[in-house]
């Protein structure tokens, strides 16, 4: 018995459109020659995501408001933690008291699982209905594809049938389709993934590595499945993919992937991406504050403000009281001392007499 019977109910309804598309298409020279079940594999590509573009744009929107709101709660949970370490009923009570403040659920987090819940049962129907669509009696035109000949073969069947898998080097266009599948993962990946910040707390630190290392795991298991499944399966997931990166950039915009500043929209953002991450402070060194220096000017801290360099009436000069106004001793130059020295001497000239 099959243990995916459940999950083939979209196969007739998929095998019906593939083959209405195929005999639309063979009737067009043009397409014909490109290749006509390929061509209907990727219009019910995009017809599925079209259908589907409201579910994932519910989904993206609401991840990135909860992350947005866990981001808010940070330092209260941190708090929570220090302060109720030794009763963890105490701090799960207060925990879910303060997300329910915030409308963060428990189970919000699974709201990232939905994409492949969602996909499952579309890529179980639409392998069975390129399997039945693709058998004798069935074709309608040939199934090739570009430099594919055969969409219903996996890249393994189409040149390594005997197991030897060295046949791909000999037959490099058959990984165009892995190699795209791959990449397109990995950008879609890091797109869900918010940019690092300086200010991140250790639990979101340690959720960007886990995430980061899906990341790469997650395209290289993508990469083998496009070469063992059939490779119509292949062209469903790389025009998919490629759809949702799109779906993300105009939703969200690039998140964690970083793109060239000459890359089409690289500098997007939207109502819903994430806050660039404030720049790091310059240190002033000791050095500078002593000498009245501005940081990374290396000039005198009066030069520029217009202000007077030269002794007061008590003898100072303007850089003395900057510094003394800060809160640090003064800085006494040579022709600050010997008018303190002359002063000195007045007042012991005047207790004498």
């Amino acid at each position: 018995m099959n243990p995916f019977i459940i999950f083939t109910f979209l196969a007739a309804p998929l095998q019906w459109l593939l083959e209405q598309l195929t005999r639309t298409f063979n009737g067009v020279a043009p397409l014909a020659s490109i290749g006509a079940f390929g061509l209907a594999v990727i219009v019910t590509t995009i017809a599925i995501r079209a259908v589907l573009f409201p579910v994932f744009n519910w989904q993206l929107r609401t991840s990135r408001r909860i992350q947005s709101e866990q981001r808010k709660v940070a330092p209260q949970i941190q708090e929570l933690r220090k302060k109720y370490k030794k009763e963890p009923q105490k701090l799960s009570a207060e925990m879910n008291k303060v997300y329910r403040e915030h409308g963060i659920s428990p189970f919000s987090g699974l709201t990232g699982c939905l994409p492949a819940l969602v996909q499952a049962p579309v890529l179980i129907g639409l392998y069975n209905a390129i399997r039945n669509a693709s058998a004798p009696g069935h074709l309608v035109g040939h199934p090739g594809f570009l430099w594919i000949s055969n969409v219903s073969q996996s890249s393994q069947q189409a040149c390594c049938a005997n197991g030897n898998w060295g046949g791909l080097l000999t037959h490099p266009t058959l990984l165009i389709l892995p190699l795209l599948a791959g990449a397109f993962t990995f950008a879609q990946s890091r797109m869900m993934m918010p940019p690092p910040r300086p200010d991140m707390t250790d639990q979101e630190r340690s959720m960007q590595n886990v995430s980061k290392q899906m990341s790469y795991l997650f395209p290289v298991m993508i990469f083998i499945f496009a070469l063992l499944f059939p490779q119509g399966l292949a062209i469903y997931w790389v025009t998919g993919t490629f759809f949702m990166v799109l779906q993300q950039w105009y939703v969200v915009g690039w998140g964690g992937l970083k793109v060239p500043t000459w890359w089409p929209g690289a500098h997007r953002v939207t109502s819903l991406s994430y806050p660039k991450p404030a720049p790091v402070p310059a240190l002033v060194s000791a050095k500078d504050s002593q000498n009245g220096r501005a940081p990374g000017r290396g000039g005198r801290a009066a030069a520029g403000s217009g202000e007077p360099v030269g002794e007061g009436a008590d003898g100072s000069t303007a850089r003395e009281a900057a510094t003394a106004t800060a809160g640090s001793p003064p800085v006494r130059t040579g022709a600050a001392r010997s008018a303190a020295a002359r002063a000195r001497e007045r007042n012991r000239r005047r207790r004498r007499r």
